[in-house]
């Protein structure tokens, strides 16, 4: 039994040892910065290349450069599940999904020579309930849900319907600030928001396609810190490019610290290169660090900082969840 044990273990190392003579001379092994708990932050599952196309003139990337500070505004959400539902028909027996959750957004301000501060934070509370079915949740303790109806059938798509409220609150509140003259940092692309102003930037750190073409898309990562890519036309009202805010740890995948930007279309591409430019310059200031945000450097520390005021916003989960499941035991719907 003994000589067994030992050939079962020469067998798995010889295993090994041939793949690596196989594929070590090809293949590079990175680590990853992001806490797994986060996803990849660059998977690059689908090729949309034929989708961009380059509009701004030149060739290579755009240096960094001595920029003025401006005031920022960093605006980001965060959103939580609170309960499950169902509602079932006694006669037919019909059922329809509901979800009790919670949304908030807000926006870090910064400006020259003052200290950051929070501002525009707004909350909801809502009922979302599928099969077009409607009525608010109240609970005690001053806990209420507004409803929501939709016609979804999928517990899953009342989930992405409050994502998707999340994401509206946050485009409001950056139209709100860029109307006020804040150059807005908005975090996440700008396909949920309203309308395009030129004064609200989509911040994207979570590459899940690759946009451009190969040869281009292979030059990203060697970008240098506050550089840019030139502008890419995506679809007809947007403007996008990737930047480096930070460098990764040692042994990390070389698109860590590599953001996208996304910009309205309407101020024309010269206005657009500037802003580029000027955010590219300014946001690596920003950058998160190791050792107190598991996805640094690419997620900014004043967006790290307004996570956590939403989240402490939002009060005790276990709270909100004991309130929506007495309501709803005591028949609370309205």
């Amino acid at each position: 039994m003994a000589d067994q044990t030992a050939q079962l273990d020469d067998g798995a190392t010889d295993v090994a040892s041939d793949d690596a003579r196989v594929h070590g001379d090809r293949w590079r092994v990175y680590t990853e910065d992001w806490d797994p708990s986060y996803g990849v932050p660059a998977a690059f599952d689908v090729d949309s290349s034929e989708d961009v196309v380059k509009i701004e003139s030149g060739e290579g990337p755009v240096q960094a450069s001595r920029v003025a500070a401006e005031p920022l505004a960093f605006i980001d959400g965060c959103r939580r599940v609170e309960l499950s539902l169902w509602a079932e028909n006694g006669v037919t027996g019909e059922r329809v999904p509901g979800l009790a959750g919670v949304y908030a957004v807000g926006a870090v301000t910064v400006t020259p020579g003052a200290p950051p501060a929070y501002s525009g934070v707004r909350r909801g509370r809502v009922v979302i309930w599928g099969g077009g079915r409607s009525g608010d949740l109240v609970g005690r303790h001053g806990y209420r849900w507004a409803s929501h109806s939709t016609n979804a059938d999928d517990p899953d798509q009342l989930v992405a319907h409050l994502q998707d409220r999340m994401r509206r609150a946050e485009g409001d509140l950056a139209l709100a600030a860029a109307a006020l003259g804040w150059t807005v940092v908005l975090d996440g692309p700008l396909n949920r928001i309203r309308t395009l102003h030129e004064l609200v930037t989509g911040y994207v750190k979570t590459h899940r396609r690759q946009l451009l073409p190969l040869p281009d898309h292979a030059a990203v990562p060697m970008l240098e810190l506050g550089a840019r890519t030139r502008l890419y036309a995506v679809g007809q009202d947007r403007f996008t490019c990737y930047v480096r805010v930070g460098w990764p740890q040692p042994g990390g995948s070389p698109w860590s610290g590599i953001a996208r930007l996304d910009f309205p279309a309407v101020a024309g591409v010269d206005a657009v290169a500037d802003r580029a430019t000027q955010l590219a310059a300014l946001l690596p200031q920003y950058a998160g660090v190791a050792h107190r945000d598991p996805r640094a450097p690419v997620n900014l520390t004043p967006v790290k900082n307004l996570e956590n005021h939403l989240t402490h916003l939002l009060g005790r989960a276990e709270h909100a969840t004991r309130a929506a499941r007495a309501a709803a035991m005591a028949g609370g719907i309205e």
